[in-house]
């Protein structure tokens, strides 16, 4: 009787923690893949959109289309609970904007950034280099930020 009262104190050994948080399964791989390539074609279609008021351009586009990329990468990012989720997905919104603009003739997608441009209308070319960069910073941004919300929240140890 002894012995079973003292096995019934025993600790069992803990369960080992699961993998699935630092590894990014193939359909999460493949769903960043379409959240990047859909926000970052929307995203470079979009950024050149303004309100023209007469004498100057307000470039409306580019604060949309950085928001629809943010949106996108917060998705990914919670829905897989992986920091390498948003580093996808911004990666792809980058290269499809680099495809987008450069594989398609004329400049649909973008503004040439030269002094005639300038002059004529900055608010395209603001809106174009807005664009370019924004994607980058807000892809560490959101890399940075998920990070810190996955060790908030105890899943990355």
């Amino acid at each position: 009787m002894e012995t079973n009262a003292l096995k019934s104190h025993e600790l069992e050994p803990a369960p080992k923690p699961s993998n699935r948080v630092n590894r990014l399964s193939f359909v999460w791989w493949l769903l960043a893949l379409v959240v990047g390539v859909v926000t970052g074609a929307v995203g470079t279609v979009m950024h050149l959109n303004s309100y023209w008021t007469g004498s100057f351009g307000l470039p409306w586009g580019v604060l949309l289309a950085l928001g629809i990329a943010a949106l996108g990468q917060w998705w990914t990012a919670l829905a897989s609970a992986t920091m390498l989720a948003p580093g996808i997905t911004g990666i792809t919104q980058y290269t499809t904007l680099a495809v987008m603009s450069g594989l398609v003739p004329g400049e649909q997608f973008g503004v040439p950034i030269s002094a005639q441009t300038w002059a004529l209308v900055p608010h395209l070319v603001i809106a174009t280099v807005l664009w370019h960069l924004g994607v980058i910073v807000l892809t560490l941004v959101t890399v940075a930020s998920t990070k810190r919300q996955l060790h908030r929240m105890q899943v990355v140890e």
